[in-house]
């Protein structure tokens, strides 16, 4: 029931989703069209009223001007003034001045100086504030507005003739709140009017506001006044603002009358628009809603049947679901259902055979071995034993005989293990190798089934004319000594059939010890890093003998590890693991910058011996290797000379056009260069001519039985007669005997190394050693 009111619930939502976007959109349009509408309208009103008030001034000027010409024709006031009447001009001014609505009225002489002063009797002998307005005084009429202590006037200057020019009569008409109201009215202006004074550099400040008190020049404080129409945020409302100039005289500070239009004001009348619309789109929503609940409940029921029985199906139920008496389109997916449930009962059953058996020979598969051997465990079953069977040539066929033939090859393989194996629950591994579990069986009887298993595949695979050897090798792990679990019981057979693989006898136990992938061995790696950042690895010394003088003149540094639980770790357990992580750089790194201190210490005391050091593969390419080699030999004071490296055949041929020039910066360095293990690489000839190195040491497998192998006596001859023809030292490694030191002697080898003269030993057991031995005979 949740599930179907949860698709009412969406249904529902879509709709009324849908419905508010279109209504949304739709008023956001209208909006809009409207907003703009009003806009340009109002720019357009703003323009046209600026327009009028100023037609409304030029009015007034020309009303106050009419006024003060018909007092200038005053014979009392033209006689007072000839007479320089002041108290009479004074008394004259000031009535007239109260009639026309003047708040200063002013006489001024010819020669500039204010004579009268209505408003202020201090201003009497001073000069006239605006000149430019007397000049053409007498040719016509001047007006203009003004500004004065930040306040604005209308000023109106007219001649007194008697009949002569005597003077110039001033008014001053404050442009004030009271008179922008007024004028307001008169003009029918519909928005709001303010006058704006700048009266220095500081901005413009309001100087008259109307009635309405709107701000408008205040709130557009620290901004330019628009002189063309244009939308301001003021007070939380938008207006459209206008600044309109005035006719104003030069000497006086800049006068504007600022008009706004308020678009709130402009947009109320369709308040009622946007109501009616809002009304409707809940009208909408409600019949919406209903709709497509409606609709939903029609669609929920069966629906509902339908999600049962895909439960039913999850829970591997495939019954005959239950048909819907519709010919709609929920008819037709009950019918689409009940056909999707048959094919899917097919392919789950196709599939799970799939899953747990092998295509190519319709063995169980490695999945199905490993829950076999599981439930054996489960089952209480206390030893057994798996052999993992492989065909070492698996490659090679399939390379040469194709893909179809091995098929076969594999399906007769697992044919002939499941005859001798009869007892064995037998499953297919990997594409090349097969697996038989021997419940209950000991060593000795997995062995037997082991021998037969092997006898029944040795016998070659013949097809028409071709005739296959499949040289099978077998691996034997025993539970529960090798793995109480499967998958691991399975690993540990692999192991021990790839360790059958690799040696003569084509049968092979898993051992631990041997095995290179323990998890001991993968810990091994972290634990290196933790040594050398903790400098927990120590340099031995084996000493490298002079054949000619019996003296020790060189040591070869070979890195020991005394772990603090394991004990001392075999550098075999962790020099080849160093080279596949990567961390065989920092081992080097770490052996270069001890061995050459410690031959430093050596060289100051006056013993010198020469270290070398083992280089690998990654360490030459490194570009940077002579470079840091040069800093370590230039930091502990150490001859070049008393340094060597030794480097492998497989080492070069790797990266050998880097590699060489590493090496070549070495021996520009004066470092000796060695190759070690000679005569065992593939390539040692051919690299040779071409490395700048000093010195070879020959392979131990060649020197350890010298002294009774004639072949191993011709090969070190030879060896070392083709260092000394290419101006090479010569050193032998593997001397275990006195015999083979006496030979190598006779041969004419410069250097020898071995158990025989000393194992490696810590650099202060060393110092000792050299002294003591040093006439070995």
């Amino acid at each position: 029931m949740r599930a179907a009111v949860g698709f009412r619930l969406r249904l529902a939502l879509f709709f009324v989703a849908t419905l508010v976007t279109v209504q949304l959109v739709t008023a956001a349009l209208v909006y809009g069209v409207t907003r703009r509408a009003l806009v340009t309208e109002g720019e357009r009103q703003l323009a046209v009223n600026a327009q009028a008030f100023v037609a409304q001034m030029d009015d007034l000027s020309a009303r106050v001007a009419g006024n003060v010409e018909v007092m200038a024709l005053d014979y009392a006031l033209r006689s007072a003034i000839a007479e320089r009447d002041h108290g009479t001009v004074f008394s004259v001014l000031r009535n007239h001045g109260r009639r026309v609505g003047a708040s200063r009225m002013q006489l001024v002489g010819l020669d500039g100086v204010v004579e009268v002063d209505t408003a202020d009797v201090r201003a009497s002998g001073q000069r006239f504030a605006f000149p430019d307005l007397a000049e053409h005084a007498f040719d016509r009429r001047t007006a203009a507005v003004v500004s004065l202590q930040a306040k604005a006037y209308w000023v109106v200057v007219v001649p007194i003739y008697a009949p002569q020019p005597v003077g110039l009569v001033v008014v001053y008409v404050p442009l004030d709140d009271a008179l922008l109201a007024h004028l307001r009215e008169l003009s029918a202006l519909p928005g709001d009017i303010e006058l704006a004074v700048r009266p220095g550099v500081s901005g413009w400040v309001a100087a008259a506001q109307g009635l309405k008190h709107a701000g408008l020049v205040a709130s557009l404080a620290g901004q330019a006044l628009p002189m063309r129409p244009a939308v301001r945020s003021i007070k939380g409302r938008e207006y459209l603002v206008l600044a309109q100039p005035l006719s104003q005289a030069r000497s006086s500070a800049p006068v504007v009358a600022v008009l706004g239009y308020s678009l709130g004001d402009a947009l109320r009348p369709f308040r009622a628009v946007v109501i009616a619309w809002a009304i409707l789109l809940g009208l909408g929503l409600a019949v919406g809603l209903i709709g497509a609940w409606l609709t939903a409940r029609s669609v929920s029921r069966p629906v509902e049947s339908l999600a049962g029985a895909a439960r039913r199906i999850e829970a591997g139920d495939y019954r005959a679901l239950p048909r819907l008496d519709r010919r709609d389109e929920l008819g037709q997916l009950a019918a689409a259902f009940a056909a999707m449930a048959d094919a899917v009962r097919q392919r789950e059953e196709h599939i799970r055979q799939q899953a747990l058996h092998d295509q190519v020979t319709d063995l169980p598969n490695r999945v199905a071995a490993e829950a076999a051997i599981d439930r054996a465990r489960d089952a209480g079953t206390t030893h057994g034993a798996l052999l993992m069977v492989g065909l070492t040539r698996a490659p090679d066929i399939i390379k040469t005989m194709g893909h179809s033939l091995y098929d076969r090859l594999m399906r007769e393989v697992g044919a002939r293990v499941g005859r001798v194996a009869a007892s064995a629950q037998l499953a297919r591994a990997t594409d090349t190798q097969f697996v038989a579990w021997l419940p209950g069986a000991d060593r000795t009887e997995a062995v037997a089934s082991a021998l037969r298993i092997l006898d029944a595949l040795n016998a070659p695979y013949v097809e028409a004319d071709v005739s296959i050897d499949t040289l099978p090798a077998l691996g034997i792990a025993m539970y529960p000594e090798d793995g109480t679990m499967a998958s691991v019981l399975l690993r540990h057979g692999e192991v021990a059939q790839f360790a059958a693989t690799g040696s003569t006898r084509p049968l092979a136990f898993y051992d631990a010890a041997t095995d290179p992938h323990r998890t001991e061995r993968l810990s091994l790696m972290g634990e290196l890093r933790e040594a050398l950042d903790h400098d927990r690895l120590v340099l031995h010394y084996q000493p490298k003998l002079a054949l000619a003088s019996r003296r020790v003149d060189g040591v070869e540094a070979l890195v020991r590890w005394h772990h603090p639980r394991r004990g001392m770790v075999p550098p075999q357990d962790f020099i080849g693991m160093a080279e596949d992580t990567g961390n065989i750089q920092r081992l080097t790194r770490w052996a270069l910058a001890a061995g050459i201190a410690q031959a430093s210490r050596w060289h100051a005391r006056g013993l010198e011996l020469k270290v070398a050091v083992n280089l690998s593969a990654r360490d030459l390419g490194e570009a940077e290797l002579p470079l840091r080699i040069g800093r370590l030999l230039s930091i502990h004071g150490l001859p070049p000379g008393q340094l060597t490296v030794e480097i492998t055949e497989r080492a070069v041929i790797g990266e050998p056009e880097t590699a060489m020039r590493v090496l070549k910066g070495l021996a520009d360095l004066g470092v000796g260069i060695a190759v070690d293990d000679f005569g065992v690489g593939q390539s040692a000839f051919a690299y040779l001519r071409h490395l700048p190195v000093s010195e070879l040491k020959i392979d131990q497998t060649f020197v350890r039985h010298l002294a009774r192998d004639a072949n191993d006596q011709t090969i070190v001859r030879s060896i070392v007669e083709l260092g000394h023809r290419l101006g090479f030292q010569v050193t032998a490694e593997g001397v275990e005997d006195r015999g083979a030191l006496e030979q190598l002697a006779a041969i004419g080898c410069d250097h020898a190394q071995g158990f025989f003269i000393a194992r490696p030993l810590p650099a202060a057991e060393l110092a000792g050693f050299s002294f003591e031995r040093a006439g070995i005979a």
